[in-house]
């Protein structure tokens, strides 16, 4: 089996998706720390007026104690009405938005305590829509030993009987490979970000995933494995 894992992230990029259809499975993982420059809770959509962060505010208190992404608070200041607020006016005229708009209309009025939670059902319902119907494990649900971000490899692999793992294209600035053994074969994610049609002209690439649903609907899927 092939295994990928990434920290939770709010409206991922398409690299996220196209680094879990390589796999058989993928874990989220939920007890790695917040990256303050990531986006784990942050990504950009594309606007009449240029890209756009939609940034969803944690709890500085969670930050300063440096708590895993599991235990890090939302801020209700009223994020969610902004952010669906500014994607139906980006996006209310793309070919795809109302494929899409009853489930972002009940995805923005859910109630969400930490950043964790609020990912999970929108990653799950791309998961779905771009026809990758992975298993999903996550770390806080697994009796793991303690482990850094090396040995998460090896342990992930052996829990879940995978051969192999796909790694971000950062890894080898930061992993040991003598640490990992022999028992599991690492390899790092290489993504081309493909062109796709948008709504307006002047491609603008790295954006969330939500800016490929809603322009090219059926076809998403495709163009995340790389198929089209």
């Amino acid at each position: 089996m092939i295994l990928t894992a990434h920290q939770p992230a709010y409206l991922p990029w398409l690299g996220y998706f196209a680094k879990i259809a390589r796999a058989d499975a993928f874990v989220v993982h939920d007890l790695s720390r917040f990256d303050r420059r990531g986006t784990v809770n942050r990504n950009r959509i594309a606007t009449a007026n240029g890209p756009q962060w939609l940034t969803v505010p944690v709890s500085h208190t969670d930050l300063r104690a440096d708590a895993v992404l599991r235990d890090i608070r939302i801020v209700d200041d009223g994020w969610a009405t902004r952010h669906w607020r500014t994607i139906q006016m980006a996006y209310r005229r793309a070919p795809y938005f109302a494929a899409h708009a009853d489930f972002l209309d009940s995805y923005y009025r859910g109630t969400y305590e930490t950043i964790a939670e609020l990912c999970a059902p929108f990653t799950d319902y791309c998961l779905d829509v771009l026809g990758l119907p992975r298993p999903v494990a996550r770390t806080s649900a697994m009796d793991l030993p303690e482990f850094d971000r090396t040995t998460i490899i090896p342990l992930l692999s052996e829990a879940l009987d995978a051969h192999t793992f796909i790694a971000g294209p950062q890894a080898p600035n930061y992993l040991e490979p003598e640490r990992i053994g022999d028992r599991v074969k690492v390899e790092i994610f290489d993504y081309r970000h493909p062109v796709y049609p948008q709504l307006r002209p002047g491609f603008v690439s790295h954006l969330s995933v939500l800016d490929l649903l809603m322009n090219c609907g059926p076809d998403s899927g495709r163009i995340i494995r790389g198929e089209m």
